[in-house]
């Protein structure tokens, strides 16, 4: 069956960005008869987005509009704004993000959002693999799965899960969840909020989405959380502590669960789960066959001599010291588009490492950050990935060292030399299996 939403039929209505969400947006409008104009400054008119449907934000029929629905990464809430965002401000018509209109469709379903700067999609992907080997109807969607627009609704027994990033709860105004985490924050994003405070403001708002009696997973360790939580003085919620120390007997030999970081997000998936009524010997069997998802601290090749990890996805230093703590023997591949923090906590963990191969716009700062924290420490300056992977592997057969790790992390941004973590993280394996082809890592 056509979603839609009865309200929006014959409206119109604005849509600013033609990305997954913002067609999952028009799909939805479509379906609901709404008279929609699609635009988007970056990208042509996507097949799916009728000629008649896409115009120049500056020719909408501004005063007809009863709403715009805005990509999460154009920012609504900045001092400087897109035009369209003035346009709709001066105009009097209510800016929404896809997230508030899926909310619309008014889901049966029990609604967990999750977030955090690091971690977000493993919790929501274990959560959801709990989930479903319990025989619980569960469906994924926000910053990760499908568009929310495009999840069905699995019925007042089943479960949604939410990532929700920061951009998106940004523009949050009516979501309502029943339960909802932070699993950290740290900073990240500044070049979108313009500040840590704002950021941090944004994860916040995850609060104000909660339901009256509404449940906050949080981890008991974390101070810095706790404090700011705490801060909010928010009575009508329940807060609940997930302990990191206990999960060892869930997580076993699961060794895509690595990690103090990994432990964190486990135990945040096990109190959901708990909450969800589901039993303890319940959750422990299905992590058991959890595997992880690719990007993320995965090993990608396993030999006597070393193992290669895969963890593209770490693109800040917060990110990057949960995999260099996880770890000895390290020979520690880094680098891309730096950010604000350089390599932040990763800083605290270079003893663990034997030498570093450095790659993108972030040679000589990354260099610098290093040599001024561990002084004895070898850096090489690879440039490329190719480079850096060639030259790694040659100093992990010559070393004297058995067990050692070959670590890609780079705690920066992809974007100076790739299109996303994604496409950085798969050229990594493809040079690998080149490499492997031809017996090089062997």
């Amino acid at each position: 069956m056509k979603k839609n939403i009865a309200y929006y039929k014959d409206k119109y209505v604005g849509i600013l960005g033609a990305g997954k969400s913002g067609l999952a947006a028009a799909k939805i409008l479509i379906n609901s008869n709404a008279n929609i104009f699609v635009f988007d400054d970056h990208y042509p008119r996507p097949l799916s987005i009728k000629k008649s449907n896409w115009k120049n934000y500056k020719l909408w029929p501004w005063k007809n509009l009863i709403s715009i629905v805005v990509s999460p990464s154009i920012p609504t809430n900045n001092r400087l704004k897109h035009e369209a965002i003035e346009l709709a401000i001066k105009h009097k018509v209510k800016i929404i993000n896809e997230i508030d209109l899926f909310f619309e469709t008014q889901p049966t379903a029990k609604i967990v959002g999750i977030t955090g700067t690091n971690g977000k999609s493993t919790t929501v992907s274990l959560l959801h693999h709990i989930l479903n080997l319990n025989k619980i109807r569960c469906e994924i969607g926000g910053n990760f799965g499908y568009p929310a627009c495009l999840i069905n609704d699995p019925g007042h027994e089943g479960v949604i899960i939410l990532e929700l990033s920061s951009y998106q709860l940004d523009g949050i105004k009516k979501l309502k969840l029943d339960i909802a985490s932070i699993i950290n924050i740290s900073p990240d994003h500044i070049d979108f909020h313009e500040t840590f405070d704002k950021y941090i403001s944004s994860k916040l708002k995850i609060l104000s989405c909660l339901n009256i009696n509404g449940v906050l997973v949080f981890n008991k360790s974390d101070e810095f959380l706790k404090e700011i939580i705490q801060s909010q003085k928010n009575t009508s919620i329940k807060l609940l502590e997930a302990d990191e120390s206990s999960v060892d007997e869930f997580i076993n030999d699961n060794n895509y669960l690595k990690g103090t970081h990994n432990s964190i997000n486990t135990s945040i998936a096990i109190t959901i789960a708990k909450r969800l009524n589901i039993q303890e010997s319940q959750i422990k069997s299905a992590i058991e066959s959890f595997v992880g998802l690719p990007h993320r601290m995965e090993p990608i090749y396993v030999s006597k001599k070393f193992t290669i990890i895969n963890d593209s996805k770490s693109t800040n230093g917060e990110s990057t010291s949960a995999a260099l703590s996880s770890f000895d023997n390290i020979f520690w591949i880094a680098g891309g588009e730096p950010k604000s923090d350089g390599i932040g906590q990763a800083k605290k963990y270079l003893k663990k490492v034997n030498e570093v191969f450095l790659i993108g716009k972030s040679t000589n700062y990354f260099e610098n950050e290093i040599i001024k924290h561990a002084p004895k420490l070898k850096v090489s300056i690879s440039f490329t990935l190719d480079k850096a992977i060639q030259d790694a592997i040659e100093c992990a057969n010559r070393s004297k060292l058995n067990d050692c790790i070959i670590l890609f992390s780079p705690s920066a941004a992809s974007f100076d030399q790739f299109k996303n973590y994604e496409d950085r993280g798969n050229y990594l394996k493809k040079i690998i299996k080149q490499k492997l082809d031809v017996g090089v890592a062997s």
